[in-house]
């Protein structure tokens, strides 16, 4: 708005992937609808992702001018109707995009150029004392977490000390030490709570050089150098620089997402940053904490969102077709699921589990549901009226209807026999079946099926629940994200995985299918990420920063 002063504080989204937790940032708004984050860079090292964030930069752009012509173009690319997305005739577009193209940086953190431009990034973005830095992102977690590590501890001569991705956190330090930001805000998988290097604990050794980042860089200890308090958004609980990292439970530190409106049961560790001399000053004014909010229904209890919930409403669709390692003669679609329904239902004990198997897979077989697309039509059925209203809204977001990245996966008649199985079993059981659980004919080839390391290689999300932690694994196979609906038969989309994930049903994954899957797979989910702004934002304005 011509004349308003800028008081907008600066993001910079650090190992941002597909954008999952800049998206949070960039579009938290206050009621007056003015959005008091602006992100002034995402630094990612994929191609895919780096071209996702762009988009979605270019968008937020878009969407804020609220110029329709603009945006029909726009959704036209986002549908595959058109090349490009920007509108030619179209100077604001264009601008736009440059500034969304400046915005994504396509580097790996931690090598010697990407520094300065970090650096260019910063000061282009006019940081000061009235406009601060905030950081926020997520180190690659792949040598924290238990499957990760499980891998390395099967590499002949695997070191963890020599394993550079336990230390991309120390990006974080050089930028806390060299630009002073007002805080920050850190994601990694819970398994690095219990992550050891040369036989010592890392989390201790992360919490005391995130609070003396100069200290930990070896720098001239006589000048000052910023000191940062470490605060749980769960409790409030904290750690200062002078503490025994003995003395806090680093549990405290876990955001268990099914609380807080999240469809899955995703459990992080996010550790948030403050200023220390800003975190006295807070102690001087004797504020509350601002802290993450759990949902709760009218009757004040505990409220979690299903897997149902935000499936239900998208259109069907059906597994296509793969004859790739498969017994079976090629065939069509009815051909080969009423073959499922002869061959696999009499090997089931169970006369219920049977039955419904054998009518589940002949529903199957007659139906006429397609495997979809890039951009599906919506069905008219696009129903989020069983969600909180707030959630709701953000899935559908200014947007015309649009189901995007909406494509099944192939599969061959075998996998989907076993998928039909885990769909029907978990439908009248409540649960996902284990190996143990499954007929012996529908026991995949694979030498570690009976010895129960994977008992639940084939993994249906069942209805009403939250889903399990998607991962993204689920880029190599769909076997741990089976639809709860027998009839479709099938894993789950990349636009299902981001529902379960709480991206806006707008937001668009560029790259092949496998790519994103692993952008969807790895982000932080925006909706939560949007309620961890509301956090930070409450906390600086409560110092003095921004406008109310």
């Amino acid at each position: 708005m011509a004349g308003q002063v800028d008081t907008q504080i600066r993001v910079m989204d650090l190992f941002a992937g597909s954008g999952g937790l800049g998206e949070g940032f960039a579009t938290f708004e206050l009621p007056s609808g003015r959005r008091p984050f602006r992100i002034i860079a995402s630094v990612e090292k994929d191609p895919a992702a780096c071209r996702t964030l762009r988009l979605r930069g270019f968008y937020r752009r878009l969407a804020q001018t609220g110029d329709q012509s603009v945006l029909d173009t726009y959704h036209a690319y986002v549908r595959g109707d058109r090349e490009s997305p920007v509108e030619t005739n179209s100077a604001m577009a264009q601008t736009a995009w440059k500034q969304a193209s400046e915005e994504v940086l396509e580097h790996t953190l931690g090598e010697p150029d990407t520094g300065p431009l970090l650096q260019t990034a910063i000061a282009r973005a006019g940081v000061s004392p009235t406009t601060p830095l905030v950081l926020i992102g997520g180190p690659p977690c792949q040598a924290y977490s238990t499957v990760g590590r499980a891998r390395n501890a099967g590499t002949a001569g695997y070191q963890p000390e020599r394993d550079g991705r336990h230390f991309l956190y120390r990006v974080y330090l050089e930028l806390l030490r060299d630009y002073r930001p007002v805080a920050f805000v850190m994601e990694n998988v819970k398994g690095i709570l219990s992550s050891h290097v040369a036989g010592r604990p890392l989390f201790p050794r992360i919490l005391q050089e995130l609070t003396s980042p100069a200290v930990a860089g070896n720098q001239d200890g006589r000048r000052v150098h910023p000191r940062y308090r470490i605060y749980s958004l769960v409790d409030a609980c904290s750690y200062r620089h002078d503490q025994n990292p003995d003395s806090i439970q680093p549990e405290r530190f876990i955001i268990q997402a099914e609380y807080y409106g999240i469809p899955q049961t995703r459990h992080r560790v996010i550790l948030f940053g403050l200023l220390e001399e800003l975190a006295d000053i807070f102690d001087r004014q004797g504020g509350v904490f601002p802290r993450l909010s759990p949902l709760t229904g009218p009757d004040g209890r505990p409220l979690s969102i299903s897997t149902r919930q935000v499936l239900t409403g998208l259109p069907p669709l059906r597994s296509g077709l793969s004859w790739h390692q498969s017994i079976y003669p090629s065939g069509d679609w009815h051909k080969t699921l009423s073959a499922l329904a002869t061959d696999f239902g009499p090997m089931i004990e169970d006369p219920e589990l049977r039955a419904t198997f054998e009518q589940a897979a002949l529903r199957a077989a007659t139906s006429v549901h397609l495997s979809g697309g890039r951009s599906v039509a919506t069905t008219g059925a696009n129903n989020l009226d069983t969600l909180p209203a707030d959630l709701a809204t953000w899935y559908r977001g200014i947007d015309p209807p649009l189901v995007l990245n909406h494509e099944t996966r192939k599969h061959m008649p075998e996998d989907l026999a076993r998928y039909l199985f885990c769909a029907v079993y978990a439908r009248l059981k409540g649960t996902s079946p284990k190996a143990a659980k499954f007929p012996a004919a529908l026991a995949p080839r694979h030498r570690n099926w009976k010895t129960g390391k994977f008992d639940d290689r084939f993994r249906v999300q069942v209805a009403d629940q939250p889903a399990t932690t998607v991962m993204s694994h689920m880029a190599k196979d769909g076997h741990y994200f089976i639809h709860y609906d027998p009839v479709q038969c099938r894993s789950l989309t990349v636009r299902e995985a981001a529902r379960l994930q709480t991206f806006p049903d707008g937001y668009f994954f560029e790259g092949n299918r496998t790519q994103q899957y692993t952008q969807v797979g790895n982000a932080v989910p925006p909706f939560l990420a949007r309620q961890i702004a509301d956090v930070v934002w409450a906390l600086l304005r409560q110092l003095g920063y921004g406008v109310p």
